[in-house]
């Protein structure tokens, strides 16, 4: 019995102890939480109105456009951009919303409503872009009296040539309601800007950044008590281009001069303007092109004389003519219509028929073709022709790195199996095709016969930091054959010596380059339209002996009917052409010979 009892003692003193200990342990935790809550609980209150931090998520920068040199054509200027996101809640908060706002920024409460209005539910909209820091201060101030309202790290594009290729290039804007699925399913938050035409649109994957941000310290009420911490974002890959910026500059000053010059072309209707596309032959590369969009894409042009080289190719590679054939260019009646050159030109041959641009050779080659004026036969000989015409590129695709290229328009009318359409056709006046079109054409003859696919981005580069120079390279375009024409060397020489005859005494366009230092071999077009005035065209390339350049110039409505003034298609690609080669302007640019 006294051993049991002595152990009962025992675990009574334990658990007094451990009671004890236990009530200590409590005791000191109540006094330090309630040291924290009474003690230092006012001032750590004050620590954390003071220190409260708001993180403004910005957009992701973008890449950079360089041209070939890799100069800066397009960078990004940083902004802060007020947004508001449209709630159901908030639908009858608007105008209130919009009134308190409109007394802390430049910008009157109903324009302000009206950019609210234009907003997707649940999508942050910007209301004003390039917010002074005053605006932004005193908005930030009262970010809880106006919900649905943020301040946004933004950017905007910053064209360093004053707009130069910026058509081209394209726009960027926010996200549509019709693309928001889209571009959610890849990961883009609703406030990122996006690449709306042009290259922008083509490689917006690549142009894409990493998002910005800005940390700003604020007290309760939302002032401002501190500077903003940025954190700056990655920008998107830089594309480097196929172009030199100051060839470009060139080619849109004349462009415009010309525009201003010529009381004939409208000021007002990009449609009816020059187009210009130049390009290498020999890889596809452009080297400039005029900056407006239906240069390759809207709409698309009647090509007049310029279609007859690969009218002569079709004919000779048929085995219809030869290179010495010789045909007597004089009126001829097809039906009820009679077709001629723009004169009586006499006995021709293939070379002949390129320089003096005759019709009647074309036309006798479609009707040989055909065998006889039977509907069957005519429309079999259109779509023949057809066939060797796409071989160049004309009437589909390029393959160009720009969205929504246009194929041009092949005319398939009531009256299609009539020997005038056909006569039509093989004169270049029927189906319509875009300038790019015809540049890729002519450089297909110029480079021996291969149709280049051309593209206006050579380089990916990596992007860095915002002022981090140059990334690494990340892709680079090889030069792509997308066909070779069936045509023999011996047919296709034939053909480039009668352009070289253009331009040589006696040619269509001896006028303006007879004198030129380099070589040119080049095609003449007036294409006949429905208003007095004609198209005038200019295709070709140089040097003729080894071709550097390819181009297409086309001036829609540029020419009056039945005139033989200076074309102002030569005019404007002599000017190019002296740019590009680094040539004065020589003497005169017309000394009386005759042109198409």
């Amino acid at each position: 019995m006294g051993k049991k009892k002595k152990k009962e003692k025992q675990l009574f003193l334990r658990l007094n102890l451990l009671f004890l200990l236990t009530f200590i342990l409590f005791s000191a935790l109540i006094f330090r939480l309630g040291l924290i809550q009474i003690v230092q609980g006012e001032e750590f209150v004050q620590q954390a109105e003071r220190n409260t931090q708001r993180t403004i998520e910005g957009t992701a920068p973008r890449g950079y456009f360089l041209d070939r040199h890799y100069r800066e054509i397009v960078t990004n200027e940083h902004m802060y951009t007020l947004t508001f996101t449209r709630q159901r809640e908030l639908e009858s908060r608007k105008a209130e919303i919009a009134q308190k706002l409109s007394a802390l920024i430049d910008m009157d409460a109903k324009e302000i409503l009206a950019k609210m209005e234009e907003g997707i539910f649940l999508t942050p909209h910007r209301i004003k872009t390039n917010l002074t820091p005053e605006e932004m201060a005193r908005v930030a101030e009262h970010l809880d009296q106006l919900p649905g309202v943020e301040i946004i790290v933004d950017s905007e594009r910053n064209y360093v040539y004053d707009g130069v290729l910026d058509t081209l290039l394209g726009s960027v804007g926010p996200i549509t309601a019709e693309n928001r699925d889209y571009y959610l399913s890849r990961g883009y938050r609703l406030n990122e800007q996006v690449g709306r035409s042009g290259l922008e649109l083509q490689y917006e994957e690549q142009l894409r950044g990493v998002p910005s941000e800005s940390i700003i310290t604020v007290d309760r009420t939302q002032r401002i008590i501190d500077h903003p911490i940025e954190i700056p974002g990655r920008r998107g890959n830089d594309l480097v281009l196929t172009i030199d910026v100051e060839f470009q500059q060139a080619i849109e000053e004349i462009i415009a001069k010309e525009i201003e010059t010529n009381p004939d072309i409208p000021k007002d209707k990009p449609a009816e303007q020059p187009l210009f596309v130049a390009l290498n032959p020999k890889t596809g590369e452009i080297l400039g092109m005029s900056n407006n969009v239906f240069t390759y894409k809207v709409g698309s042009y009647v090509p007049g004389s310029t279609v007859k080289m690969a009218t002569v190719l079709a004919g000779l590679h048929e085995g219809i003519v030869t290179p010495h054939t010789v045909i007597n260019d004089r009126p001829i009646t097809i039906g009820r219509q009679t077709f001629r050159s723009w004169k009586t030109l006499g006995s021709v041959d293939a070379v002949r028929a390129l320089q003096l641009s005759s019709n009647i050779y074309m036309i006798n080659i479609g009707l040989k073709m055909a065998g006889s004026y039977s509907s069957d036969a005519v429309s079999r000989a259109q779509d023949q022709l057809r066939e060797y015409y796409a071989q160049f590129g004309l009437g589909v695709p390029t393959g160009i790195d720009l969205p929504g290229e246009s194929a041009g328009q092949i005319f398939d009318s009531a009256d299609y199996h009539l020997p005038g359409r056909l006569a039509h056709l093989t004169f270049g006046q029927l189906d319509q095709y875009t300038p790019l079109q015809l540049a890729q054409y002519v450089a297909t003859i110029a480079n021996g016969g291969y149709r280049m696919q051309p593209y206006l981005v050579k380089e990916i580069r990596r992007g860095t930091a915002e002022d981090d120079g140059i990334g690494e390279v990340i892709w680079r375009k090889e030069p792509r054959v997308l066909n070779r024409i069936e045509m023999s060397e011996e047919h296709l020489r034939t053909v480039q010596k009668g352009m070289e005859a253009v331009t040589a005494p006696g040619g269509t366009a001896y006028g303006m380059f007879g004198d030129f230092p380099v070589k040119v071999a080049a095609k003449t077009g007036t294409a006949q339209t429905e208003r007095p005035y004609n198209h005038t065209l200019l295709l070709g390339y140089a040097p003729a002996d080894d071709p550097e350049i390819a181009f297409a110039t086309l001036v829609p409505y540029s020419q009056r009917a039945q005139t033989q003034t200076q074309s102002p298609a030569q005019r404007i690609t002599k000017e190019i052409l002296s740019v590009y080669f680094g040539l004065e302007k020589n003497g005169e640019e017309d000394n009386g010979e005759e042109t198409e």
